[in-house]
């Protein structure tokens, strides 16, 4: 896990960088929002677990946290779910209810503390209301992000990704046209149906995203942004119906990548 950065008073950002090869890296955040009851969103990949709850208990310590907001249970998001609900007795797991009892065939998930939730469903948090919100693209059925209505943060899920040159904590760092090239490129990989789609029913769901108005976006997959990247962001979506399918990587491919990324940690490990 890279260092946590706060691109807002009250929001942690929990990144991991994984490496694709030379293509870049894929970004890879759990939050932490400090409400009155706090809440962790998505715990992450298994490999960064310990660093994950390190990072929660110095923030606000594990034991305080009231929430854990599981936006869909891929491997990317649930790597420390069940260890964090062992080190945090009073947090309650919210996630859509079939996630949880999907995750029951791999895990003993503490079916007594789900609290199930689904689009359009608030959640007091002490100070603030937490919205659930449909992102406009995703690659599991079960995904529920939130607006902060007291702030207008909007935690966007996979909405928004992209691979990238190189880490970074702030979306404006990235050159405009990779930026938009990487994240047509996501959205096409991470959500394929996406190239099915008819043009108009699309545009208004993108509109139902611009009706939030946020004012911070915070991707699992992209640096955090402002809502004043919003329009950007949708027009970006907006393109898939028209891209290109992307293909899986060939075996050959594959293969490549493992060794871009094999000679990337080795150069890593020659300057520490």
């Amino acid at each position: 896990m890279e260092n946590p950065y706060r691109p807002a008073p009250d929001v942690h950002v929990l990144p991991v960088s994984l490496p694709l090869g030379p293509d870049g890296v894929l970004t890879i955040n759990a939050f932490l929002l400090e409400a009155a009851e706090p809440v962790l969103v998505d715990t992450g990949i298994g490999q960064e677990a310990d660093q994950l709850l390190e990072a929660v208990d110095d923030a606000i310590g594990l034991a305080n946290l009231k929430w854990l907001w599981l936006t869909h249970d891929d491997a990317d998001h649930t790597g420390a779910v069940q260890r964090v609900l062992e080190a945090a007795p009073q947090a309650r797991l919210v996630t859509h209810a079939l996630s949880a009892l999907r995750m029951s065939t791999w895990w003993p998930v503490p079916l007594d503390r789900v609290r199930a939730i689904r689009t359009g469903d608030r959640l007091s948090v002490g100070d603030r209301t937490l919205r659930a919100v449909a992102p406009p693209l995703y690659d599991n059925p079960m995904t529920i992000g939130f607006l902060d209505e007291s702030t207008g943060s909007l935690f966007s899920v996979d909405s928004f990704g992209a691979t990238l040159p190189e880490p970074t904590q702030d979306v404006t760092e990235v050159p405009e046209e990779v930026l938009a090239g990487g994240m047509l490129a996501w959205a096409v990989m991470d959500s394929p149906w996406s190239t099915m789609l008819d043009r108009d029913k699309f545009a208004e769901v993108l509109e139902g995203v611009r009706r939030l108005r946020p004012t911070r976006i915070f991707s699992a997959h992209l640096p955090a942004a402002t809502g004043a990247s919003l329009d950007r962001f949708l027009d970006v979506l907006a393109a898939t119906p028209d891209a290109t399918p992307i293909e899986a990587p060939s075996h050959v491919e594959f293969t490549a990548m493992l060794d871009a990324m094999q000679a990337e940690l080795e150069a890593e490990a020659a300057l520490t």
